[in-house]
């Protein structure tokens, strides 16, 4: 790295020199890194290789449940959760007992480690309901068991809004396979001035898909009344959506 000295300053390549602006200083450095075929074929780098293959099963298996769960990962997401969601299914591929450096596999890892993934990392479920709930994934069906709540009290609601809705998705992913089915069930809004919330049971069947295995999410959705009309808060800042059983 070298400092540029001329009262001309430059950005971009010429050659095999680089010219760039970082932390307010103009600097330039050579073209470096490895050529891409020297790591594709030099047994040196045969841990590369490994590594580059298990760390693109997970992005692909990120994008996979991303893409399943897509409306209500929307509407929930941080700047950085791919990033995070990737990190996750990267130690789930690691987790693999059986498969060979390079080969192990999403599947063959313990996708328990994605239970507790939080979509949003500024507003995880945990830190904005208060309620107690059970999920499971059994026979062929989720379900998530919320007891009775208080509204008024176990919710950190946001400015502006009036209700809430908790949501579960759910669905059968083979990460392998690249194949998935995703279903939801709701419950209805309910006002957040309320003192009390009756216990509600949100189950759904799992769809099917060969040698899948199934996901629940369960989140919190707010809405806005006005003349007495619902309108739903589209500012994902404040939703939350949480992994809550695999299996």
């Amino acid at each position: 790295m070298a400092r540029q000295a001329s009262f001309i300053k430059l950005k971009g390549r010429v050659g095999d020199l680089t010219f760039y602006k970082s932390g307010g200083e103009y600097l330039a450095r050579t073209k470096g890194g490895i050529e891409g075929d020297r790591i594709r074929t030099d047994p040196r780098f045969e841990r590369t290789r490994e590594n580059g293959r298990e760390f693109l099963r997970a992005v692909k298996a990120g994008k996979l449940l991303r893409d399943g769960f897509g409306e209500h990962i929307f509407l929930t997401a941080d700047k950085g959760m791919s990033g995070r969601l990737t990190a996750t299914l990267s130690k789930v591929v690691k987790s693999d007992p059986v498969s060979a450096r390079g080969d192990r596999t999403v599947m063959g890892g313990n996708l328990g480690l994605i239970s507790g993934f939080e979509f949003n990392g500024g507003a995880n479920l945990e830190s904005i309901f208060f309620g107690r709930y059970a999920a499971q994934i059994a026979s062929g069906e989720a379900r998530v068991a919320i007891e009775a709540f208080n509204p008024a009290m176990n919710i950190r609601k946001p400015e502006g809004a009036t209700h809430a809705q908790l949501v579960m998705v759910t669905g059968s992913f083979n990460f392998d396979a690249l194949a998935s089915a995703v279903v939801h069930a709701d419950s209805a809004p309910f006002a957040l001035s309320d003192g009390s919330q009756a216990a509600v049971t949100l189950s759904a069947e799992l769809p099917e898909v060969e040698q899948g295995t199934g996901i629940a999410m369960l989140g919190l959705a707010f809405w806005q009344e006005v003349n007495g009309q619902l309108y739903k808060l589209n500012n994902g800042a404040k939703n939350a959506l949480r992994i809550v059983a695999v299996g």
